[in-house]
């Protein structure tokens, strides 16, 4: 298994000749990557998740294409850190890194210190034994303040952790998103037009999709939930529109069958 992450670079013709390599290290086993600008020279960075080795990774954009080696840091408490999202959540402007961490029941956060370096890891719990498998940051009680959502993967819950101001959260709060449902990706976006953001899970042990509508306060209704047909495992979950109708879609990727499904919005 090779351990790196490969960048693509558009010749201008929509056209990708060629693959550079960026070394992770030995038996990484990467398990998510993000792409923005960290240290505000307006080049987008590249931020990896190291199952393997409870870390995670910044490779600093030097222009051109290029990047600097790995810069890692490792979270002392971690096992398997997973689904990286950047966003400031501290109000300082500055991108920070959030992370599943899986093994220990947390999501950490990496606060930016400037110029692309990065604090020790501060984390919040997810409940005992959750075992989170993604996170999604997005202000869902109109706070003007990133909240955090995470699929609990071994609870079958969503966990919502609303921004308490100056890097810090509340408690959360969960929603059942059925017994044993065992949700692996966790995605948030305005599904019913009313300009509050819901959030959609992918349940891979139920074959279906769960919807959790906006009450408007960062609280939610119970999950309505759309089969996603026999033999399926919904992975991984997004929301687009993909059909030019002005209304999002649902996209997922199904790992029992090996294909992306698009669900159409009515």
């Amino acid at each position: 298994m090779r351990n790196n992450v490969g960048v693509l670079l558009n010749d201008g013709f929509d056209q990708f000749p060629s693959v550079k390599h960026y070394d992770t290290g030995k038996s990484t086993n990467l398990s998510g990557v993000a792409v923005v600008d960290v240290n505000g020279d307006k080049r987008p960075d590249i931020i990896v998740t190291a199952q393997n080795t409870n870390s995670v990774s910044v490779f600093l954009n030097s222009g051109g294409g290029q990047f600097s080696n790995k810069k890692p840091y490792n979270i002392l408490s971690g096992v398997g850190v997973m689904c990286p999202q950047v966003a400031d959540v501290n109000g300082d402007t500055r991108p920070d890194i959030i992370v599943a961490n899986s093994g220990d029941a947390s999501i950490g956060i990496s606060f930016n210190s400037g110029n692309g370096k990065f604090t020790k890891w501060t984390t919040f719990s997810t409940g005992k034994g959750s075992q989170p498998k993604s996170v999604s940051v997005a202000d869902v009680n109109g706070d003007n303040k990133p909240d955090l959502i995470v699929g609990n993967f071994k609870t079958s819950n969503v966990g919502v952790l609303l921004n308490a101001g100056n890097g810090k959260f509340l408690n959360q709060k969960i929603y059942s998103t059925g017994l044993n449902s065992q949700p692996l990706s966790v995605f948030v976006a305005d599904m019913n037009c009313d300009n509050k953001p819901d959030i959609i899970v992918a349940n891979s042990n139920k074959k279906n999709i769960g919807i959790f509508f906006n009450f408007g306060n960062g609280t939610f209704q119970r999950q309505t939930t759309y089969e996603t047909g026999g033999s399926t495992k919904p992975w991984s979950v997004v929301v687009g529109n993909v059909n030019d109708d002005n209304k999002p879609d649902i996209i997922f990727s199904d790992i029992a069958k090996h294909e992306i499904v698009i669900l159409l919005r009515s």
